[in-house]
């Protein structure tokens, strides 16, 4: 029997939106004053004199303290975005849709064909950068989780393109040289015939790309949401987070469906269809308003 490629992929390292938070602490480091009667000199002081120097230092010890204690509050209150519930109950059902295609895809072993192992290798990636954008979110890292937005669509539509349009040559160029000779936009023009979805992927690329670019390589879409009026505050919507999330999740689903239905599981791949309506506006009934991506 040929050798073959098993889809591990492990439950217990995902990130977790609910439970305790880890958080860090960070003390001061206080270097000890030199002794009051090696400062004085000769003049000397008395044991009364060494006693009040010493609660001198106390005391401006412990208001440098509270002024590091209240610092660190107001720091944590200039929060990006409010987890509201609903958005909250939102980043939920995309991490639940994701874990829940795990075991599914997770059952199967596959061939290690270039074709077959390079969108396996997809498929790992898009999952890690979707669960690390809904662990950064939490985190109120939104700048960040966004950057992530491009290599989500970028990685499932190459995934897609190797899945069912390039040629074995263009694979193996892939694969040896680190190389796509096609644009983006000739790979979203190639998904539409190969996936009978009309003009989907070149609508979504029309729309979508130059705001993915400039939230990654930072450009003014990014720039411009880290201030609030006159303060360096991000100001990043409620709406533009679910947007973001939707477009992550349903790039992975989509990717693994495509790929379950190509070596032969298509029971499996209407499966994955059937969580692409667990999360989203089909999930919630309605779309949040926001601008585009």
């Amino acid at each position: 029997m040929g050798s073959t490629v098993c889809f591990g992929l492990s439950r217990s390292r995902t990130p977790r939106l609910k439970g305790a938070r880890a958080r860090r602490v960070e003390c001061f480091g206080v270097q000890a004053a030199p002794s009051c009667s090696a400062r004085m000199g000769k003049r000397g002081l008395g044991s009364k004199d060494v006693k009040t120097e010493t609660v001198k230092t106390f005391a401006v010890l412990i208001v440098l303290c509270v002024l590091w204690a209240v610092w660190r509050l107001y720091r944590r209150s200039k929060k990006t975005v409010t987890i509201t519930k609903k958005l909250g109950e939102h980043l939920i059902r995309c991490e639940q849709a994701v874990q829940s295609a795990k075991p599914i895809i997770g059952k199967h072993e596959y061939p290690d064909d270039y074709r077959t192992s390079t969108v396996i290798g997809f498929i790992s990636v898009l999952i890690e950068h979707q669960e690390s954008a809904l662990l950064l979110i939490m985190h109120d890292k939104i700048g960040s989780a966004f950057a992530l937005g491009r290599p989500i669509v970028e990685g499932a539509y190459r995934g897609l393109w190797i899945n069912a349009c390039a040629t074995d040559e263009q694979i193996k160029k892939f694969n040896e040289n680190d190389k796509i000779d096609l644009t983006f936009g000739e790979i979203a023009a190639a998904l539409d015939p190969a996936h009978n979805t009309e003009d989907f992927f070149q609508d979504f690329k029309n729309r979508a790309w130059k705001h993915l670019n400039s939230y990654t390589h930072g450009g003014m879409h990014q720039i411009g949401r880290r201030f609030t009026k006159h303060e360096v505050v991000n100001n990043y919507t409620e709406g533009e987070v679910y947007e973001m999330t939707t477009t992550a999740t349903t790039c992975v689903l989509l990717l693994i469906s495509r790929f379950l239905a190509k070596q032969g599981h298509p029971d499996d791949a209407k499966a994955i269809d059937d969580l692409l309506e667990t999360y989203g506006p089909l999930a919630d009934g309605q779309k949040i308003p926001t601008k585009p991506l």
